[in-house]
């Protein structure tokens, strides 16, 4: 585990802005990969509140482990989107950025006035992201969706049903890779733009990142039309977990009782027959695992609210453009004043708009 010291001023994407308008999870959770990689990401968030997220799950001082791990990277600018003063702040900033995130429900973002049309009339080079639930056409698109309801739509609570009972999968594995979904498709359009493409209008749902994601394995049987079908259980039928003396591990079906046998002793044999198998760690054990140490997954880092953390480097590790330490979450509205003298405002103007409630 290696320590966090150094601000992340470097990486691929280093001189990319990108102006995150999303909450939650799928939408700032892409945009995180893209600061982990070196974008400038300028978080808006309402002033008072700001992004939900800050107050879910473990936390210490105010400051949430989730918030701080998908908004790492970020500066946070204040703007209130429902004043018009505060929609002609973000067109201002969208002269100068290359990507444009949102996740709104279809159709609030242009209510709001801030739609793709009128983003690419000020800046037609710009890369403009729309996360979504359910997609913008048909009967659940204007529904408010979470994670859990694609799980259902998806096929995925079926899959991990027992005894024909739908279970949930215990951790939002959609909204995440949605995110990482529309990461990379943020960076494709980015390339196509380099290459002559210019700017464009990317869209992703949730519920097609999920089914895309299902298909592989879950939906095999389902790929075929026809008869001739040869079918199969599924491929985690093919797996289970042994128990050993002192814990549990995961693999191939062994058949046979592995209770006289130490963990270690079941991965060397299995290793030594080219078996794939693992350790069934706690949550606890995790940071621990000597492999997870041998290759620094993990990072310690002192966030100024929060403290003591360890969170997970970046995954992807590039050897000519190496991505720095994180940099921790921003308050609400840290970076108002800095962001907002770009556009040449001064502290008085700030002061007026502060005062009607424009930014915070």
């Amino acid at each position: 585990m290696t320590d966090a010291s150094t601000g992340n001023d470097s990486g691929p994407l280093q001189g990319i802005r990108v102006l995150d308008l999303s909450a939650v999870v799928s939408g700032p959770m892409a945009a995180v990969v893209l600061a982990d990689q070196g974008a400038d990401v300028i978080k808006v968030e309402p002033p008072g509140w700001g992004d939900g997220i800050r107050g879910l799950g473990a936390s210490r001082n105010g400051l949430s482990a989730i918030y701080s791990m998908i908004n790492r990277n970020k500066r946070s600018v204040a703007i209130n989107l429902k004043h018009p003063r505060g929609i002609e702040l973000v067109m201002a900033l969208i002269e100068s950025s290359d990507v444009l995130l949102q996740n709104y429900r279809p159709g609030k973002i242009e209510k709001l006035g801030l739609g793709y049309d009128r983003v690419a009339a000020v800046n037609p080079r710009i890369i403009y992201a729309s996360i979504n639930g359910m997609g913008e056409h048909g009967p659940y698109a204007g529904q408010k969706v979470y994670d859990y309801v694609i799980q259902g739509v998806s096929g995925a609570l079926d899959a991990q049903g027992v005894d024909n009972e739908p279970r949930m999968v215990r951790s939002i594995i959609y909204d995440k890779v949605t995110a990482l979904t529309a990461a990379q498709g943020i960076t494709a359009a980015l390339l196509a733009r380099e290459r002559g493409a210019g700017g464009q209008h990317i869209r992703l749902s949730m519920l097609d990142a999920g089914v895309y994601f299902n298909w592989p394995d879950l939906m095999w049987n389902y790929s075929f039309e026809g008869e001739g079908v040869q079918y199969s259980g599924d491929l985690a039928d093919m797996y289970e977990i042994n128990y050993a003396r002192d814990g549990a591990i995961v693999s191939h079906r062994l058949g046979a009782d592995c209770g006289a046998y130490t963990t270690d002793e079941l991965i060397e044999v299995l290793s030594e027959n080219d078996i794939p198998a693992g350790k069934v760690n706690s949550r606890a054990q995790v940071s621990n695992d000597p492999q997870v140490v041998a290759m620094n997954t993990l990072i310690k880092s002192e966030h100024p609210r929060g403290g003591k953390m360890v969170q997970p480097r970046t995954p992807v590790r590039f050897e000519g453009t190496p991505s720095g330490h994180p940099l921790p979450s921003a308050e609400l509205g840290q970076h108002t004043v800095e962001i907002l003298s770009t556009l040449g405002l001064s502290l008085e103007d700030m002061q007026s708009l502060a005062s009607e409630g424009v930014i915070g």
